[in-house]
């Protein structure tokens, strides 16, 4: 499945000073740079950048020739039929235009007054991106703020999940509950062999394992190695699934995977389609296995454990589906000798 391409990026052209109309001359008040304007930003680099003013004015448009000691050219600002803007001083480092309110300042002032830039800090950097010119913050000032940022405490190690002796004990007791009830003849086995469309013989097989099945608050179980995963009989019932304790730290029927005669493992979307694989035979021949994963959440980390094997993924057809067979699909791809998306019913 193609992943659409994104469109490439456009470069944002250079605001463009908007041109009063003639004779209509507009209100602009003078920037003046002051120290502390200036502190965020090394002193030389201010200088350097402000010592480029006539390369910033020819870079952004406006022409400029040289009359005696100073550079002139039209005023962007007004309608200017006699040039009247200019770059003046002992290092060409102000700018002005007398008709315009007899505007005078240096180049993050005249960055302000061609609508540029708002601030003095906007400014700074507008200049320094027009000019390609690196721009380095104040090394002080980044120090003391390093030094007075607030200090995060180490991040701890994460602690291996681990089930409480009590909540060993539940899982226990459901796998007991379901033996019992199997063995028994206990009439609950076959409303739940009805209900999910399976036979005794299926039930029976699944039951087995550190992965298998149980009974508690009176209905169907999935017992996994860490947890209890109860079944609402009640079709339209929420939530249809509860941890009753614990939860999937691996897949569901991960130990069958593991058998050294295992080449092929069928993943599924849920404890009940894989029971429907077993039912259609895809286990009788000893080389194939069925797990599944709880819905449609796969955890990275069970990635690994696919070294070695192909995997067919069995997930629903429905787009949430498809889209988590993708991504499961994904993170097996560097382990797993080969990986395939079933797209219809496997028997």
């Amino acid at each position: 499945m193609s992943t659409p391409a994104h469109p490439p990026a456009q470069e944002k052209a250079p605001a463009r000073p908007e041109q009063a109309a003639p004779g209509n001359k507009q209100e602009h008040r003078q920037t003046t740079t002051t120290a502390s304007q200036g502190k965020h930003f090394d002193t030389e680099v201010l200088e350097g950048l402000r010592a480029r003013l006539p390369e910033y004015l020819n870079k952004i448009g406006i022409e400029l020739k040289k009359q005696g000691s100073r550079l002139v050219g039209r005023c962007p600002m007004h309608d200017d039929s006699s040039p009247s803007f200019a770059v003046f001083g002992a290092k060409l480092e102000n700018c002005g235009c007398i008709p315009c309110n007899d505007f005078k300042g240096d180049v993050f002032a005249a960055s302000q007054w061609l609508g540029r830039a708002g601030s003095f800090t906007e400014a700074v950097r507008e200049v320094a991106a027009t000019l390609g010119a690196y721009l380095p913050q104040d090394g002080t000032r980044a120090a003391t703020r390093a030094a007075t940022a607030p200090q995060r405490a180490p991040k701890q190690p994460e602690v291996p999940f681990a089930l409480s002796d009590s909540d060993k004990e539940k899982i226990h007791a459901a796998k007991l509950a379901w033996s019992d009830a199997f063995h028994g003849g206990d009439s609950i086995v076959g409303f739940i062999a009805e209900d999910l469309g399976l036979s005794r013989e299926t039930l029976r097989y699944a039951g087995h394992g550190s992965s298998g099945l149980g009974i508690a608050n009176g209905w169907l179980c999935y017992a996994y190695p860490q947890g209890l995963k109860w079944r609402n009989p009640d079709p339209q019932a929420k939530p249809r699934f509860l941890w009753l304790c614990g939860k999937a730290t691996l897949p569901w029927r991960w130990e069958w995977a593991r058998l050294p005669d295992i080449r092929t493992i069928y993943v599924c979307e849920g404890e009940s389609d894989c029971l429907a694989l077993i039912e259609a035979g895809l286990e009788s021949d000893g080389t194939g296995a069925c797990v599944a994963s709880p819905g449609t959440s796969f955890s990275p980390e069970w990635a690994m454990l696919f070294a070695g094997k192909a995997v067919i993924l069995c997930f629903d057809s429905d787009p949430p589906g498809q889209t988590a067979a993708l991504k499961v699909a994904a993170m097996l791809a560097p382990h797993a000798t080969s990986v395939s998306i079933a797209k219809g019913p496997l028997s």
